[in-house]
């Protein structure tokens, strides 16, 4: 679940102000490509992101025209408040959201008719988990404060950390926060540890602020893509093929030109100079797409399914073990 600090727009076809979702603020953006309506006329599709360079590939697949290209028309929102955001989805406001594959497991008890189609990236170091001072022994662990995101990736992401250091969760404070709130919880003292992810782990270490452990160390732990609607899946896959093939180009781009595509992302949502690029996330091309989904070795997806479901049971905040069936559709990746 990634929190970005304001509410975005994009507009692709028709511009228009954006809703702003949990938040007073929004901003649209002016001045992009329109994408012309697809040939049966639907209305763009809705997709909803936050700011997290893994998701950043549909912004340049817009901007570089490659959705207009295949015939696609988006409507790119970055809404404030990612639970709001689940919450739209289920009801439909949204078409696609870019999340992490927890939350596509605890979305599910609302609304099971949604399957992830892309996985876009693996976090790998970009996420962060920061104290005041170098962790020098397991010992200064116990009775700390560590705020993360409780009852998703970040939770499991702290645990696995806690595990590796011989510490049980009742040893330390798990304290529910907003991965952009860490920086400044950690300054005035509110909690004594924090997971968070960039551009907020570059607030925190211009603060003095120590890493203890990245998400370096948790291969295929966090993994996030986009998540479509059954009825979308349905009823729109040529349009989700099209903008799945637009995406894989938008990769391959910026891979090769990333300063331009640092730049290009920046001015689009406009944000600070230098404060966008994908150090520390494994952006997924096509072929690893592929192997991620596939079923036969089970793919990184299927396993990575397995871990969050029994970590969920375990909680009890799932009742059941859904199948990978339940969660993946990697149709829309083979093409």
């Amino acid at each position: 679940m990634r929190f970005p600090p304001a509410v975005l727009s994009l507009a692709h076809l028709g511009g228009g102000m954006a809703v702003g979702l949990g938040l007073a603020m929004a901003l649209t953006l002016t001045g992009c490509r329109p994408d012309p309506a697809p040939a049966a006329a639907n209305p763009p599709l809705r997709v909803g992101i936050d700011l997290w360079a893994g998701y950043y590939p549909l912004v340049l697949a817009s901007e570089r025209g490659l959705l207009r290209e295949e015939n696609v028309a988006v409507d790119v929102l970055v809404p404030g408040d990612t639970h709001r955001m689940i919450a739209d989805f289920a009801a439909s406001q949204y078409d696609l959201i870019g999340v992490s594959l927890a939350d596509v497991v605890l979305a599910t008890r609302v609304n099971p008719d949604m399957r992830m189609i892309l996985n876009s990236d693996e976090s790998a170091g970009a996420d962060l988990i920061l104290g005041p001072q170098p962790l020098l022994m397991p010992a200064q662990l116990h009775g700390k404060r560590i705020g993360t995101t409780l009852g998703g990736f970040g939770e499991l992401f702290v645990r696995h950390f806690l595990e590796l250091q011989g510490i049980r969760p009742e040893e330390v404070l798990l304290v529910n926060t907003d991965a952009a709130n860490v920086p400044d919880l950690l300054k005035r003292g509110a909690i004594d540890v924090g997971h968070t992810w960039e551009p907020y782990a570059a607030q925190a270490r211009s603060a003095g602020f120590q890493v203890w452990f990245t998400s370096a160390e948790t291969p295929g732990l966090i993994v996030d893509g986009l998540v479509a609607r059954g009825t979308v899946i349905r009823e729109r896959a040529p349009e989700l093929r099209g903008l799945v093939r637009a995406w894989f180009r938008a990769v391959a781009w910026w891979k090769a030109h990333p300063a331009e595509g640092n730049a290009l992302i920046e001015r689009r949502l406009r944000l600070p100079a230098g404060s966008v690029s994908w150090q520390g996330i494994r952006l997924l091309d096509q072929a690893d797409n592929r192997r991620a989904f596939a079923q036969r070795p089970p793919g990184a997806l299927r396993q990575a399914c397995a871990s969050y479901v029994e970590f969920f049971i375990a909680r009890g905040t799932l009742s059941e073990r859904l199948p990978p069936e339940a969660l993946l559709d990697g149709s829309f990746v083979d093409e």
